[in-house]
């Protein structure tokens, strides 16, 4: 799910009425290729939350619906501070699910960098740290993300000033419980985003592990350290070839400073065999200690420059309070 207004008109039906009679639904927020995500704010509460549904052409789509549903599992069995809480779930009256999430007053390490510009390695490391803790929960409970890129990684201030990270979106996420003829259809499809998608991701491979994850990692950790992807192309499937067959470019060739600890470090979790990456995301939270001999101060200084959205709201109840779900 990405941010911006590309069909946001869909389901604008929904903006101030009652969704079964516990949310008053705002304005959409962010929009894919296949979802909505409104804000809206919980009656019994009123604190803020975010609705995620699907875009109506794909209401019916019963892979896509079980993919809702698979968000609240993940977010109801993965236990760790860094998932983004499911609060609610339910349906509307099409018949297609929805699931209400807290709405994270962060910013997301995408519009970080863009506004910073590459980071020091001491920087990345506490970040991507903290990512892998929850990865590791992730993967201990059977699901591989497929979709790790800077866009998903939240990052926030805690109540003392420290870095609080959180990973968003596990709309395409693989399970280890996964029907057999759910694994069959995805043969051969790309799932995930494909500049970052991991080589056997881009092959349209269904049966991969936490590993891919890992790829999906060193992607970011190479875009945070140098200011550039390491795979690009004047199309997607020029972007998968590459990834499929090319070595990705070193660190150093774009960033000198990295150091070559750095450097070998990325070109670790980027080699196209998994077998040649970090085995586990515990593995490399233990490669990135040389880094983070100043945790906490590092912390610090970079949750204190971030720029955290308001509390501004676009609720507005209409007169009618309509009912909008099953």
């Amino acid at each position: 799910m990405v941010c911006g207004m590309q069909a946001s008109f869909e389901r604008n039906e929904l903006r101030g009425q009652l969704l079964d009679g516990r949310y008053r639904i705002g304005s959409p927020i962010g929009t894919g290729g296949t979802g909505i995500v409104f804000e809206a704010e919980r009656l019994a509460t009123l604190e803020r939350v975010v609705i995620k549904m699907l875009r109506p052409s794909y209401a019916g789509n019963p892979d896509l619906m079980s993919r809702v549903r698979r968000e609240v599992e993940v977010a109801r069995r993965v236990f760790h501070p860094g998932i983004v809480p499911v609060i609610d779930h339910g349906t509307l009256y099409d018949g297609s699910p929805y699931l209400v999430m807290k709405h994270m007053r962060s910013e997301s390490l995408a519009s970080y960098l863009k506004r910073r510009g590459p980071l020091h390695a001491h920087e990345i490391s506490v970040i991507v740290a903290r990512l892998s803790s929850i990865l590791h929960s992730v993967h201990r409970h059977g699901y591989v993300h497929r979709d790790i890129k800077p866009e998903h990684v939240l990052l926030n201030r805690g109540g003392y000033g420290e870095l609080d990270v959180h990973l968003l979106d596990f709309g395409v996420c693989a399970a280890e419980t996964a029907p057999a003829d759910e694994r069959a259809r995805e043969r051969g499809r790309v799932y995930g985003t494909p500049s970052y998608a991991s080589p056997e991701q881009a092959s349209g491979n269904p049966f991969v592990d936490a590993r891919a994850d890992l790829f999906g990692v060193g992607v970011t950790m190479f875009e945070a350290l140098t200011g550039k992807l390491p795979f690009t192309g004047s199309d997607v499937t020029g972007v998968l070839r590459q990834i499929i067959r090319q070595d990705a470019p070193r660190t150093q060739s774009f960033a000198p400073h990295v150091d070559d600890e750095m450097d070998e470090l990325v070109a670790k979790l980027l080699s196209r065999a998994p077998a040649g990456r970090h085995p586990s995301a515990r593995a490399l939270m233990r490669s990135l200690g040389p880094w983070l001999q100043d945790r906490v101060r590092t912390e610090r200084a970079l949750a204190a420059t971030l720029e955290v959205a308001s509390e501004a709201s676009s609720i507005r109840p209409t007169a009618a309070h309509e009912m909008v779900a099953a």
